[in-house]
């Protein structure tokens, strides 16, 4: 049946669309099972059947870059606690990463794939402008039940601002997944097949509503870089101004739907002044704005963290393992934090010390005593988890991509800077097919 299926061109569309709509779908899990990593599941069989039934073999250069890579990882097997399943799930995509590429680049299937991942791009683009304008009107909206990625654990999926523009999150945990995951899909349709001026138009609302910083330098670099190879497209002026003018809209929830169930009552300040027989009782409404500058601080925060840490760590060198790296910067970053809390962790009653995981009491970043976090940039956690060959890697695919056509290598070495600047830290697969279309060559196309 899966032969069947494999080589009916409709039906290959079909199980593609499904294994990337699945991917696209970061917010939802069936039985704790992340829906995305079904979808990378299902890629991975889908291309691992292709590579067999078309009997395209793997580089022995590859071959031996990938073991390469998953070395520092194997050495590491054997030391510190790491969590296993996590572990797997990493090699795991690395690996389905490589299959993938390597199946695309060869492939004579690019044509359904393009069209496949099109189908796809659409359909979760409309859907969530409609989650979009569900959040903020309270329409129905399946329920998000994948845990966040906050820093706290399991947390709750956040889809409300009460003092900022409402920001699209689409089918994703966090507007900058959405931005990561998508904007490389964008990216490869622009110059692979074009659109209509829909296609650009519901682009540009899309990452334009998620007014994330990241999507902003993405579109920055795109248009950049685009003007430079290519003469200018009237599509891509409609993009960058739907972009723009979503990014700078304000739209603020409670201002437009006052009703709406999460937005707060208007705290109210009374002060009453009695004069003799008469009572005057003078009232002051004031929005509480206190946590307004610690948020954004918080944000601001988590990038200094990146850079000090990697400024910091590069001189101990790198290639600690997938299962080691988030660890090593989350006592990076709580070495302060336990330094400050000596005395009251020494002092603290048992009874605090099994109530409150941090085994401190009061506030402050305690998260960081009991809780990894993620290093989260493609790049720097390869980087550190993989090696120094990791950038070498890079830097030469990227010109001997140039030195093949020029045209192509820019825009090849523009996905890959795309891909590493995103928040996911694995090599995902879809980022294997997403290179693997850009890498392709026409003729392998079937016509």
């Amino acid at each position: 049946m899966l032969k069947k299926a494999v080589d009916s061109r409709y039906i290959f569309k079909i199980f593609c669309i499904a294994s990337i709509i699945l991917i696209f779908l970061d917010s939802y899990q069936v039985l704790n099972i992340p829906l995305s990593w079904i979808g990378s599941g299902l890629i991975f069989i889908i291309f691992l059947y292709i590579g067999i039934i078309e009997k395209i073999k793997t580089n022995q250069v590859v071959t031996v870059i990938t073991i390469t890579a998953l070395i520092p990882t194997l050495i590491n097997l054997f030391g510190k606690d790491y969590d296993s399943q996590y572990l797997i799930l990493r090699v795991f995509s690395f690996l389905t990463f490589v299959l993938v590429m390597n199946v695309i680049i060869k492939t004579k299937r690019l044509s359904s794939i393009l069209i496949s991942l099109e189908k796809a791009y659409i359909f979760i683009g409309c859907f969530s402008i409609y989650a979009f304008i569900s959040q903020i009107f309270n329409f129905y909206e399946p329920l998000r039940n994948r845990p966040g990625t906050g820093i706290l654990g399991y947390d709750v999926q956040s889809n409300f601002w009460i003092s900022e523009s409402h920001r699209m999150v689409g089918t994703f945990r966090e507007p900058v997944f959405l931005v990561s995951i998508l904007f490389p899909a964008f990216l490869i349709l622009h110059y692979k097949i074009g659109g209509s001026k829909l296609f650009y138009l519901l682009s540009g609302v899309i990452f334009g509503l998620t007014k994330s910083e990241l999507a902003l330098v993405y579109v920055v670099l795109f248009f950049v870089i685009d003007i430079t190879i290519n003469k200018i497209n009237p599509k891509v002026i409609y993009f960058l101004t739907i972009f723009f003018i979503t990014f700078f809209l304000p739209i603020k929830e409670c201002d437009i739907s006052p009703s709406n169930i999460e937005c707060p009552e208007i705290e109210k300040n009374v002060d009453e002044v009695i004069i003799e027989d008469n009572t005057e009782i003078e009232i002051t409404s004031n929005l509480d704005t206190s946590k307004i500058s610690s948020i954004l601080e918080f944000e601001d925060r988590e990038r200094r963290d990146i850079l000090s840490f990697t400024t910091y760590f590069l001189e101990f060198g790198t290639g600690t393992g997938f299962q080691n790296i988030n660890n090593i910067y989350t006592n990076y970053l709580s070495t302060l934090v336990e330094h400050e809390n000596y005395l009251v962790n020494r002092t603290s009653p048992k009874y605090l010390q099994t109530k409150y995981l941090s085994k401190s009491f009061g506030t402050g970043r305690y998260f960081l005593v009991y809780e990894d976090i993620n290093l989260q940039n493609n790049f720097l956690f390869n980087l550190f988890s993989i090696g120094p060959i990791y950038g070498i890697l890079l830097f030469l695919a990227i010109l001997a991509l140039v030195n093949q056509n020029i045209k192509t290598g820019i825009k090849a070495s523009l996905l890959i800077l795309v891909i590493s600047l995103s928040s996911f830290e694995d090599l995902l697969p879809i980022f294997g097919l997403y290179l693997g279309l850009m890498i392709a060559r026409d003729e392998n196309e079937v016509k």
